[in-house]
């Protein structure tokens, strides 16, 4: 025997009815839609509204670098932001505004 014998003559799964490729089908745009709405849309709302936040931050917000570093905006420009570390001391230091993870307004 060959082995194209041995194919022909191996079980055929049953016909399908055409349902259940449409259960099919609609069971991955189900699961889509949930992946849509459970895990993208949220991301784009947080990410448009740091945008937002850094857009519109002034001298005198807090802000939460993506470092780890705390300080206050003591100035800004296109895209970098100077800001004061510690006061006492005097520290400032320069970033990219594309670095800042969190804005507090001034309270």
């Amino acid at each position: 025997m060959t082995l194209l014998t041995i194919l022909l003559q191996a079980p055929q799964p049953p016909a399908a009815t055409g349902m259940g490729s449409y259960s099919t089908i609609l069971m991955i745009v189900a699961m889509i839609a949930i992946m849509y709405f459970i895990v993208y849309r949220p991301q784009v709302k947080a990410r448009k509204k740091l945008e937002a936040s850094i857009r519109d931050m002034k001298k005198g917000d807090r802000v939460l670098t993506s470092g780890g570093l705390y300080g206050t905006i003591v100035g800004t420009g296109e895209t970098v932001t100077v800001l004061e570390i510690d006061k006492e001391k005097g520290i400032k230091v320069e970033i990219n505004k594309a670095m800042i993870a969190q804005v507090f307004p001034r309270e």
